[in-house]
């Protein structure tokens, strides 16, 4: 049965059913890894390893050329752009594990964490396996074959899971992270070869043309990680092993629902807007549809997770990481605020406006370090939290103005678009956070009852504001659109 296979809208709904079971069932084999391993460790053991990973991904990023998104980007890449873009990223990432190689003393020292050093000379290892990833895995996204990559990714992450699962019995501390976060890296690296045929090789003869479309992609990507993770560079130096792993192991569970449904969307939304780029009225329409559609799922989810943070943090957790209850409840409501114009942004760079985007991110972290210096000194790891989240509100009207001025992006709309979703959200969370506060009931009926509460008066709320509008454009018109098609060609 035809369904549209040209109609950006199916596109648009194709891939992000993919992208959503592909990340839904990575963070599930990852949640429950975590739900186990949080039982067999420390809050100490998950510190070590963040300390690592920082080190690692702050290299990665400053290093980062982009290779894929130029791949994207192209309308239609040659053989040698591809190859290029690969050999790119391989010179890069075999960059990346010597420099973290070299600095592995000094990170344990800056850490006060001498552990550190022999994780971190096996993670640069991971990213030399890491450059070696078949590209082909981008071109797949290009073309829209997103099956491709959710059995590279799902299948990579499950043996990580039962790797570490496995070492974590038999070890009873960090190492055991280590080694599942090691052969996730190599298990993905060899999976993307036997998924998909294309078999790149060292081709220079483009890189110069590859650089021109990413170097401002760079910088973009320099910013965004001091805006994501100087937090932690700054919690992992102000706090000792024990309460940093509390404070990132709050934060990623706060972050974890919003985050596997934005960048969902995101992810299906990239090459669709790809195909549209010579059409600036159908571009910024579909832009405001994606951005509806994303604030009505995730400023729901991020509030009503902060909501539920105590029952949450102890079911998931467990009792001994209460101490985290606060990071998860503003990590959430975070997240949320984070995506809410994340379309707008990526319109910039579309549109060749990286530099902008750039100037953004960079405004964004001035405000957020601003925040800090105020916080910080009162109320520590707490004022940390709170800099992330004031930060994230002054980025949504940066944003704005600058789609607006370099986009024509109708301000109006985009208001509107935030606030039906907002205003049913705060009586939502409202709702929510009284019911658990007045229950006596077990952990697991306020997480799961609230949770379903929360669902069930959000949805009439949604669907009744959704008709009193007459049916605006967003994900709720393109689901109903999506479902009389279904409908149509079943019975046809």
């Amino acid at each position: 049965m035809h369904m549209g296979k040209s109609n950006p809208k199916f596109i648009f709904i194709k891939g992000a059913l993919w992208s959503l079971g592909t990340r839904w069932a990575i963070k599930l084999a990852g949640f429950l890894n975590t739900v186990i391993m949080a039982r067999l460790l420390m809050p100490s053991d998950y510190g070590i390893v963040a300390m690592s990973m920082l080190v690692v991904e702050a290299t990665h990023t400053f290093t980062d050329v982009g290779a894929e998104t130029a791949v994207l980007r192209i309308e239609k890449p040659t053989r040698d752009e591809v190859d290029s873009a690969w050999t790119l990223r391989l010179f890069q990432n075999i960059f990346v594990g010597l420099f973290v190689v070299a600095i592995a003393p000094l990170a344990a020292g800056y850490f006060k964490e001498p552990r550190v050093e022999p994780v971190l000379f096996v993670f640069a290892a991971c990213m030399c396996i890491y450059g070696l990833t078949n590209i082909g895995l981008t071109l797949a996204h290009k073309e829209f074959n997103f099956s491709v990559f959710f059995r590279v990714s799902v299948y990579s992450k499950v043996l990580s899971v039962l790797t570490t699962l496995v070492a974590g019995v038999i070890l009873k501390d960090y190492r055991a992270l280590v080694i599942g976060i090691a052969s996730g890296y190599i298990s993905g690296a060899v999976l993307s070869y036997v998924m998909h045929p294309y078999r790149p090789k060292i081709n220079k003869t483009k890189i110069k043309e590859i650089w021109e479309i990413t170097k401002w992609l760079m910088l973009t990507s320099m910013g965004g990680f001091l805006l994501r993770r100087s937090d932690e560079i700054i919690a992992s130096k102000i706090a000792v092993a024990r309460d940093y792993g509390i404070y990132h192991v709050g934060a990623d569970l706060g972050r974890l629902p919003v985050s596997e449904m934005g960048p969902v969307m995101m992810r299906a939304f990239l090459p669709v807007l790809s195909s549209m780029q010579g059409d600036m009225k159908r571009t910024n329409a579909a832009v405001l549809k994606t951005l509806s559609a994303i604030n009505v799922i995730t400023i729901p989810v991020g509030l009503g997770i902060s909501a539920i943070a105590v029952p949450l943090t102890e079911m998931v957790l467990g009792e001994k990481w209460l101490e985290a209850v606060p990071f998860v409840a503003i990590y959430a409501v975070v997240a949320a605020v984070q995506f809410i114009v994340s379309p707008l942004a990526t319109l910039l760079v579309l549109k060749g406006h990286t530099k902008v985007q750039s100037f953004a991110i960079w405004i964004e972290f001035a405000f957020f370090v601003a925040f800090i210096a105020l916080l910080i000194p009162g109320y520590g790891l707490l004022g940390l939290a709170v800099a992330r989240l004031a930060a994230s509100v002054v980025n949504i009207i940066v944003i704005v103005f600058l789609a607006k001025k370099y986009c024509s992006i109708n301000v109006l709309e985009v208001v509107i678009s935030i606030a039906r979703p907002l205003l049913g959200s705060l009586f939502m969370g409202f709702m929510v956070f009284e019911f658990v506060s007045a229950s006596q009931n077990s952990i697991y009926f306020q997480v799961f009852v609230g949770a379903g509460l929360g669902a069930v008066f959000y949805s009439f709320w949604t669907c009744l504001t959704w008709m009193l509008l007459k049916k605006p454009e967003g994900l709720e018109s393109t689901v109903y659109d999506f479902l009389k098609q279904y409908r149509k060609n079943i019975f046809s």
